[in-house]
């Protein structure tokens, strides 16, 4: 898999506000502008999830999150959840899939968190100022291209018997911890 990088955040960004933008004018006729924005926002937030999924290397718990989605999606639209209050929870779970599958320190996905809440209000900055649905999702997704250049923030330890520098790969790393592992079953 290969791994997210901002040049495919900004392309996810075109992506998520050029189908934002069609999709507003199609169901604004039907449903009026509000009402269309609020479907809009949910499918918006599965198609920057789905990119996430397919840019991570863990193979788990991806049914679950998708499953999440539907689950915060569906209570939303069967609470009368306000439009601010959706694009809160769907922030939310962009988020919690970030810190989940990319980030492996509390500070790094403290730092997503920020990033999160600055394309927020740089997107409700757009929407107040163009009241255009596409602007407001195209400035908050361009900005979450950002969240690859978060430091990883992990320690490494001097003492730990498995961390040499002069490691070719992690094939050799796992061979020594193994071969540790039989000679420590095998001593009497």
């Amino acid at each position: 898999m290969k791994a997210p990088g901002v040049v495919d955040g900004v392309l996810i960004a075109v992506f998520i506000a050029l189908g934002a933008g069609i999709a507003s004018l199609l169901l604004g006729g039907i449903a009026g502008p509000g009402a269309a924005f609020s479907l809009v926002v949910p499918g918006a937030a599965l198609a920057y999830l789905v990119y996430l999924l397919r840019r991570s290397e863990a193979r788990i718990g991806r049914v679950v999150l998708i499953a999440g989605w539907g689950l915060v999606a569906l209570a939303g639209w069967l609470l009368e959840l306000t439009l601010f209050q959706q694009v809160l929870a769907q922030a939310g779970l962009i988020w919690l899939a970030r810190s989940l599958y990319f980030h492996g320190s509390l500070l790094a996905a403290l730092l997503d968190l920020g990033l999160v809440a600055t394309g927020l209000l740089a997107g409700a900055w757009a929407l107040v100022n163009t009241a255009s649905p596409a602007a407001a999702l195209w400035t908050f997704f361009l900005l979450q291209a950002l969240f690859v250049w978060i430091p990883a923030f992990v320690p490494r330890h001097a003492d730990d018997p498995y961390h040499h520098r002069d490691d070719s790969s992690r094939f050799q790393s796992a061979h020594r911890v193994a071969v540790d592992a039989v000679r420590k079953l095998s001593q009497p």
